[in-house]
């Protein structure tokens, strides 16, 4: 596990939810929750940021191991299987970068979640707030995962390509950093563009509930994307 993840880990065992028939927690105490959990995952995704710079540079590597290859095998030096390896090598390598950066988004986006854990959880079923850098949509329909191939299906017959899912479910982000997205998934559209104005009437017309984050929110640097769902919350344990 790497340090931040462990790190959290360490932080949840203390902040368990309260045993039945416990006093609620003091709004100080879920504020200092959500810190911690931000905190964990600004640290988790420090330490992707270091492998990601080894990463890249194996790609590098693996990238001018292949060209030198390529230009013995036009002198007949090597043969075109080598080369074949070569090339597999650098796929491999900027797959593991791919990774990286798409965990990375994942934290950033967990931080953005985590600052409405609660807020959004308070809203009255059916209702709607605006602001300058959240829009939130309680709908009433009663939303499971897998009902996200019918929200797939209104994209791909609307915009004629696949909807931009950044986080499908529960990933191995979410499990490092103990955060419940089983039943949620993350749409990576600008909210006030064309394709994110057209999802949220469709989710709204559904009823199905959604936070769309338009723009970089304090605590994160995550980019703006639509949580198609009910709100995440830290996982107990």
């Amino acid at each position: 596990m790497l340090p931040g993840a462990d790190s959290f880990a360490q932080t949840r065992r203390k902040v368990a939810s309260n045993p039945p028939g416990s006093p609620s927690k003091s709004a100080q105490e879920i504020e200092k929750t959500k810190a911690d959990l931000i905190k964990a995952a600004e640290d988790y995704k420090a330490s992707l940021e270091k492998l990601l710079g080894f990463q890249e540079r194996a790609v590098a590597s693996a990238s001018e191991k292949a060209e030198q290859r390529r230009a013995l095998l036009a002198q007949g030096i090597v043969s075109k299987r080598e080369v074949e390896d070569s090339e597999r090598e650098v796929a491999n390598a900027q797959a593991k970068v791919n990774e990286t950066r798409k965990q990375m988004g994942e934290a950033d986006d967990l931080v953005a979640e985590a600052q409405v854990v609660g807020r959004a959880a308070r809203m009255p079923i059916g209702s709607y707030q605006s602001t300058a850098a959240l829009i939130r949509y309680y709908g009433p329909a009663h939303w499971v995962l897998a009902d996200a191939s019918k929200v797939e299906a209104f994209f791909a017959g609307r915009f004629h390509h696949s909807l931009p899912i950044s986080a499908m479910g529960q990933t191995p982000v979410h499990d490092r950093l103990g955060f419940d997205h089983h039943n949620s998934m993350d749409v990576a559209v600008q909210p006030d563009g064309v394709e994110g104005q057209a999802l949220m009437e469709y989710l709204r017309s559904q009823g199905i509930p959604f936070i769309a984050f338009r723009h970089a929110v304090a605590g994160s640097a995550t980019g703006a994307h639509i949580h198609v769902g009910y709100p995440s919350h830290r996982l107990a344990r």
